[in-house]
């Protein structure tokens, strides 16, 4: 889907149209993915679940995210609801989005469309989710904000997932405008100087190491569960990369991607 995205697409919204397209007319083999689909104009989030045993294809939602505002996923759906007030020529799902929901049984008949929620029907949150995935959500956040505390200090308790009612918003808008290089050290976290940092606890041994092997969820010989922080930055990292869209620039070199393989903690990015 990306790669084809890219050879044919003129635009963001180009993109998610031959994306979408080529998931209902060859399916999509996937529990599900959320996609960052951009050009220098326009920033849109794409979360896309397949049908799975029901049928060939898949449902869809995608949200434009707000000029000045910055947004982040991390393998758990975050859209939720298709109708907000004020924006709704900024939100595209697909046409059975709500239907399926209700065919397959993760959606009351009776309930108004209204009531539906993208995230909560088709990839419902748990503890682990929360701490693992959302919980990287709520770092970058907190880094682009971390000179206010009310703003992310109220989702805490929900990125240690012991709230999971309490939904951070899909996106934000930073105290100030981000650098590439805050980018970067976002990407570079192991949640230093937050609740979550595991380098002072049992597993981190004495030097510190900011790294858990998997699988997180570990049980002791007292028969209790436990679970290990997931952070931004992981020793099984295959590649990361850092795309740029600089719009005030010629198309030859508008779009600059900073790549690197393994662990982007201890990689070196390159220009391309």
């Amino acid at each position: 889907l990306i790669y084809i995205a890219l050879q044919r697409a003129t635009s963001a919204r180009h993109a998610l149209q031959i994306m979408t397209d080529l998931v209902a007319e060859y399916g999509y083999a996937s529990e599900g993915e959320s996609f960052t689909v951009a050009d220098p104009d326009e920033v849109w989030i794409l979360e896309m679940i397949g049908k799975g045993g029901y049928e060939k294809g898949a449902v869809w939602a995608a949200q434009r995210i707000p000029n000045g505002y910055i947004s982040a996923h991390a393998n758990q759906a975050r859209i939720r609801y298709l109708f907000p007030d004020g924006n709704e020529d900024e939100i595209l799902y697909s046409d059975d989005a709500i239907a399926f929901a209700r065919h397959i049984g993760r959606f009351p008949s009776d309930a108004p469309d209204e009531a539906f929620s993208f995230s909560d029907v088709y990839n419902p949150l748990t503890f682990e989710t929360a701490r693992g995935c959302e919980g990287r959500v709520w770092d970058f956040f907190h880094r682009a904000t971390a000179a206010d505390e009310s703003i992310m200090g109220p989702y805490l308790d929900y990125a240690l997932g012991f709230n999971l009612t309490n939904r951070m918003p899909l996106y934000i808008k930073p105290l100030a405008p981000l650098r590439t290089s805050d980018i970067l050290e976002a990407m570079r976290s192991h949640y230093e100087d937050t609740p979550l940092t595991f380098n002072t606890d049992v597993g981190a041994e004495a030097f510190g190491l900011p790294y858990r092997w998997r699988p997180l969820t570990w049980t002791a010989s007292d028969g209790q569960t436990y679970f290990h922080e997931r952070a931004a930055a992981t020793q099984q990292t295959g590649f990361n990369l850092l795309a740029q869209l600089r719009r005030d620039l010629p198309d030859p070199i508008k779009a600059l991607q900073l790549f690197a393989v393994d662990d982007t903690d201890s990689s070196v990015m390159i220009p391309v």
